[in-house]
């Protein structure tokens, strides 16, 4: 990766965004910037500006932005390296060691011969369920309502308790060592001595997105010390961070349909498909990634999140809603909040009009969220609480009724603690400046409806942090007098700017950008926002001198003593009585007249 970085970096520097975004839209001179449509919402007036000085693109009414590469693989919808080949290209530069990282894509004879042992594989296993020693497999699954049809449908099996035994077969079927040991399923017992891993447990074949058996979840049958479920582990054709179960069913009936089901894992799948519902897919205990989104996404219809209604389950649909959110997915949630079934439970113990009451009960994500957080996981810090609100502004705004609004609003008021007039005030900001995304942005980044005090310190960190962007001075004041920013992403934005600056030893905006977009930072989108917002502000000092270095650090360890002393202040008043609450906030307001 750090070679990458490295190429990456000097493909920048060869690159002109002007030429490279200019390949694709026609760009207007405006001043010193460029002028284009925005390609990446629906845009009338030009709203997307590129910055020759700066080296980077920015909408401020989408908010895109970022540098020659990642307008590339926005644009192309590329991966990150074919982009990186692409501005290379036409910058006419071409560096020694880009071509090795073209995407590895396997051979057909090794994919031909993995899948077709995984298929001669499935077959034994279908073949072994119904033998004698596989009616403890077949009273397990018809245990769990699945009955021949079903097993049918989804190639349900077992694996035979001698392991060796399942080796041996698929070596009389002409597969060699190396094949069996690509398939994922054979653990090695000796040196040559093979076994087969699902040995004694129901199987439950894993399928990519055309039907074919690429791994397996084999499940014990009896209680043990041993995992409930046994997977295939990462293979040649197994990565389970793009694989959701039963897509291949799901994708087409979902599309006739007009929507698909997320459920937690394969009984849920099999459940919803017991009551007539094939669309539904399961994530299958894994986090989802842009691989899975992509997935959904594709097939153009309403995603309906279904996880259980435990605790776990409901953080996992909190992080899934946000990330549904910020892909621009279509989707609603199954309210099940306080339900402690899933949908198989709901069908064996309630019936089939149960689960589908059930599945029909829909939410949309800001009523999902609200409820969450009201009941199953208060926010605690301010920081939460503000992020809740900045990200729920927008939406918001465009609710008509006033009723449903005034709703949210007590609900966000209940939940952040802030009051509803603050948050009120957000949204007719919204609606008054919606097309303005910069200054909503900054309006959000200045809303501390909990300490007004704060205002003044998060302005001069800001200040702090855009001389950062072009100075070194600004860094090494930073460093031997602030240290750490109270604001998260501008510690965030700091911490980059430093280490960039430590490898590079200049303060390239271009190149910071590409090197938080090939980080592994989980809100590394909101960080490049913020970078681009802040480079565009145009009322900062232009001369970056001692003098106003030294001011506004100054102003940051002021606000930070008294966020401090209010912070001890509200510390020393908990669980008080009033008498001794008035005697504290006496006190305390006397020797902080005695500072003055």
């Amino acid at each position: 990766m750090s070679y990458l970085k490295e190429i990456t970096q000097e493909v920048l520097k060869h690159a002109d965004i002007v030429k490279i975004v200019g390949s694709y839209l026609p760009l207007v001179k405006k001043g010193k910037d460029y002028k284009a449509i925005c390609p990446f919402h629906d845009d009338t007036n030009p709203s997307l500006s590129v910055s020759p000085d700066r080296q980077f693109f920015k909408c401020f009414v989408c908010n895109t932005g970022g540098n020659a590469i990642s307008f590339v693989q926005k644009y192309e919808h590329c991966t990150y390296i074919e982009a990186v080949r692409k501005v290379a290209d036409l910058a006419g530069y071409h560096p020694e060691g880009l071509d090795s990282f073209k995407e590895k894509k396997p051979t057909d004879e090794r994919r031909e011969a993995i899948l077709k042992c995984l298929y001669d594989l499935n077959l034994y296993y279908q073949f072994a369920l119904g033998a004698p020693e596989g009616k403890d497999g077949l009273d397990y699954l018809e245990s769990r309502h699945l009955d021949a049809s079903m097993r049918s449908k989804y190639k349900l099996g077992y694996a035979y308790k001698d392991g060796k035994s399942t080796i041996n077969f698929l070596q009389k079927k002409g597969h060699s060592i190396k094949t069996i040991e690509d398939t994922g399923i054979a653990k090695m017992l000796s040196p040559g001595n093979y076994a087969d891993m699902n040995e004694g447990r129901v199987t439950f074949p894993i399928c990519d997105a055309d039907g074919n058996v690429i791994g397996f979840s084999a499940r014990r049958i009896r209680p043990g010390d041993e995992a409930k479920y046994m997977n295939t582990p990462e293979t040649y054709l197994f990565h389970k961070t793009n694989v959701l179960y039963n897509y291949h069913i799901a994708k087409d009936v979902a599309r006739h349909k007009g929507y698909i089901y997320v459920c937690e894992g394969f009984m849920d799948v099999f459940a919803l498909s017991r009551i007539g519902i094939d669309a539904a897919v399961a994530i299958m205990g894994t986090a989802l990634t842009n691989e899975h989104i992509s997935l959904l996404r594709s097939l153009n219809v309403q995603v309906r999140l279904c996880l259980d209604g435990d605790l776990p389950g409901q953080s996992a649909m909190m992080k899934i809603s946000n990330q549904f959110a910020k892909n621009g997915v279509n989707f609603m949630v199954v309210d099940n909040q306080g339900s402690s079934k899933d949908p198989d439970e709901i069908l064996n113990q309630d019936g089939k009009e149960a689960l589908e009451a059930y599945l029909n009960k829909l939410i949309s994500r800001v009523d999902f969220a609200l409820n969450y957080y009201l009941r199953s996981n208060p926010l605690t810090t301010v920081e939460e609480k503000k992020k809740l609100v900045k990200d729920f502004i927008p939406v918001l705004a465009r609710i008509n009724s006033q009723l449903e609004l005034d709703s949210y609003l007590r609900k966000l008021e209940r939940i952040t603690g802030f009051e509803i007039d603050s948050i009120r005030k957000l949204v007719e900001e919204y609606r008054l400046h919606g097309s303005d995304t910069q200054f909503i942005s900054k309006r959000m980044r200045e809303f501390h409806p909990e300490r007004k005090a704060l205002e003044r310190l998060v302005t001069a960190e800001r200040e702090l942090l855009y001389q950062m962007m072009g100075h070194e001075l600004a860094i090494a004041y930073y460093e031997q007098r602030v240290g750490v920013f109270y604001d998260d992403i501008y510690r965030k934005i700091a911490n980059y700017l430093i280490a960039y600056n430590e490898k590079y030893h200049n303060l390239d905006l271009s190149g910071l950008l590409s090197e938080i977009e090939v980080s592994d930072e989980e809100n590394k989108d909101e960080i490049v926002i913020e970078v681009t917002d802040i480079a565009e502000e145009d009322f900062h000092p232009t001369d970056c001198t001692d003098e106003l270095l030294i001011n506004i650090c100054d102003t940051i360890d002021e606000e930070k003593r008294r966020i401090n002393e209010e912070d001890s202040l509200n510390d020393s008043l908990k669980g008080k009585d009033e008498l001794e609450k008035a005697r504290i906030i006496a006190d305390y307001n006397r020797r902080k007249a005695m500072k003055k």
